[in-house]
């Protein structure tokens, strides 16, 4: 018995390819033409140095620069639920063992607080984290932060 095709199956099979071709190209053209972000539009970059233990109060001062750039072609709110949430910081053993987090820091008010950041542009500070010689250990740790929500994770050396 010899299997009969429909004489319009050619045509049917065009017509697909057409139209999925179609759906490539409008993909294609929202990713190019940057309606369509495949990555996060805001970068959040740190770089850390460790000066040395500060005389009798023995804390072991590791500096960070913390930078976020807006990727975007349009600037961005950037909020946290209260100024204690802009930056937020805690260390760990590489094996995600507790070591130190940020001091307390008080009654902190439950209110909004935001700032702008311009497209295509940068926002850095510094700080500096107290970390306490009876915890922290010369050695690998891993520092987990958070600045003005957006999180990252470092490994780091205290030497």
């Amino acid at each position: 018995m010899a299997s009969s095709t429909p004489p319009d199956l050619g045509k049917r099979m065009m017509n697909q390819a057409l139209a999925v071709l179609a759906m490539v190209g409008v993909i294609v053209y929202f990713v190019y033409s940057g309606n369509v972000e495949l990555d996060e539009p805001v970068a959040f970059e740190v770089t850390t140095s460790q000066g040395a233990a500060a005389g009798t109060s023995g804390i072991i001062p590791v500096t960070l620069a913390l930078r976020l750039t807006n990727l975007s072609k349009e600037g961005t709110a950037l909020t946290v639920p209260s100024q204690c949430e802009a930056f937020n910081w805690f260390l760990t053993g590489l094996d995600n063992e507790f070591v130190q987090s940020q001091a307390d820091q008080g009654e902190c008010p439950k209110q909004n607080v935001s700032t702008w950041l311009d497209a295509n542009k940068a926002m850095e500070e510094t700080q500096v984290l107290p970390l306490d010689p009876k915890r922290v250990h010369p050695g690998e740790y891993r520092l987990h932060l958070r600045y003005w929500g957006h999180e990252l994770t470092k490994d780091i050396t205290i030497k």
